[in-house]
């Protein structure tokens, strides 16, 4: 009787512990911070079918990745040391298009990057502040059918607020995001609420009208984006 309670004692003591060690895991959340700053590139090619009478895959429109690179991204000054960027060229009409994405995990230095991005931004080319809509056409708001498409979209926003930007090396559109993770215990008992930052670049990388190409950016968005209700989009500040 005495060796089953024992057991029993270990064998509860053991469920504890790796009760505690999961949630532990879950709390902390060992990601490293370079695979975060690939959370939105696709690493594949971009397709998607545009919204129209009859769609087929006769009127697909198609980015080839032709590049991925972890590092600082060409066109922008160094901002976080966890940046990855990949480079698409567009199936038919061959022009050059990237995604950028540069992730931080302390706000202060999140706040910071901004302000010189804008800085930069200012001194080298134009900035403006825009609202890409995503109520214009019906395929933005439902979830795709066609398994020929990038992915399954998750329900966009109606509309993101981000900052749109031209000069003689890229032209595209900016915005931020701020995405809650899990509680990290404190000194009081409570927990902090660990967050995650990341910069976002749509553009070309060569010189481009914004206005022509913001339908083509919408599309790279709407298929490529992880919409999540918990995290908070927004132009640079």
């Amino acid at each position: 009787m005495k060796k089953i309670l024992i057991t029993g004692i270990i064998l509860l003591v053991a469920g504890i512990i790796g009760i505690a060690f999961i949630v532990l895991s879950a709390m902390t959340d060992p990601t490293p911070p370079q695979v975060r700053a690939g959370w939105y590139l696709p690493g594949q090619d971009i397709v998607w079918t545009p919204f129209g009478p009859n769609p087929t895959h006769l009127t697909q429109e198609r980015l080839i990745l032709s590049g991925h690179q972890d590092g600082s991204v060409p066109q922008f000054p160094a901002l976080s040391p966890y940046c990855r960027y990949e480079n698409y060229t567009h199936f038919t009409t061959k022009d050059p298009y990237m995604i950028a994405v540069w992730y931080f995990n302390d706000n202060g230095k999140f706040l910071e990057s901004q302000k010189n991005l804008v800085t930069f931004l200012e001194t080298d080319g134009k900035i403006s502040s825009a609202t890409l809509n995503f109520t214009e056409n019906p395929q933005f708001r439902k979830s795709a059918t066609s398994t020929q498409d990038s992915q399954t979209r998750s329900t966009i926003s109606d509309y993101i607020k981000a900052t749109g930007y031209e000069s003689v090396t890229t032209s595209g559109y900016f915005f931020t995001v701020t995405i809650p993770g899990p509680g990290i215990p404190a000194e009081d008992n409570f927990y902090t609420v660990k967050r995650d930052y990341y910069i976002v670049y749509y553009g070309t990388t060569t010189p481009a009208c914004l206005s022509s190409q913001t339908p083509c950016m919408r599309e790279m968005i709407a298929e490529t984006y992880r919409y999540d209700s918990m995290s908070s989009v927004g132009p640079l500040i």
